[in-house]
């Protein structure tokens, strides 16, 4: 029966809910990446397609958690290594985000074509959350629920 699981790592995670609840624990996503070489990134797991997730308490069971209901997840940042080495160095706006009354302050990484580099491009592309770098955590907020974002500049 082992053939028929899927490898995963387990990441330390705070996850702001709708209802202004904090959840910390762990959440698990899969080992490897179906789209490029080396672990799936949190901002292309929390962007695949399943609406729950199960989510081990640090205090508690393990939960099912809808994605809906996310404001933003806190997890930590990635080592950045294979990231540069699949994408030429792309613009990093300092923005602060607002999403369900809370503010979130980080960089978001333009990774768009030259001519769509403005930070409205990348909100306004399809995937339902965006990642905010904010020192050695990535903010995974759900677009839906933003308000506004101000304060934007290129670093």
């Amino acid at each position: 029966m082992d053939d028929f699981k899927v490898p995963t790592t387990q990441l330390a995670t705070e996850i702001h809910c709708v209802d202004g609840s904090v959840l910390r624990g762990r959440i698990f996503m899969p080992a490897l990446s179906a789209v490029h070489s080396g672990p799936m990134l949190p901002q292309e797991w929390v962007n695949s397609p399943p609406l729950f997730f199960p989510f081990r308490q640090d205090d508690g069971p393990t939960i099912l958690v809808n994605k809906d209901q996310v404001v933003a997840m806190s997890v930590a940042a990635t080592p950045e290594g294979d990231d540069e080495a699949r994408e030429p160095a792309a613009p990093v706006r300092r923005a602060t985000v607002e999403a369900g009354g809370k503010r979130f302050e980080g960089g978001l990484t333009i990774d768009m074509p030259e001519h769509q580099r403005r930070v409205v491009d990348y909100l306004n592309r399809p995937e339902p959350f965006l990642c905010l770098v904010s020192g050695e955590n990535h903010l995974l907020i759900r677009k839906a629920l933003i308000s506004r974002v101000v304060g934007t500049e290129e670093k």
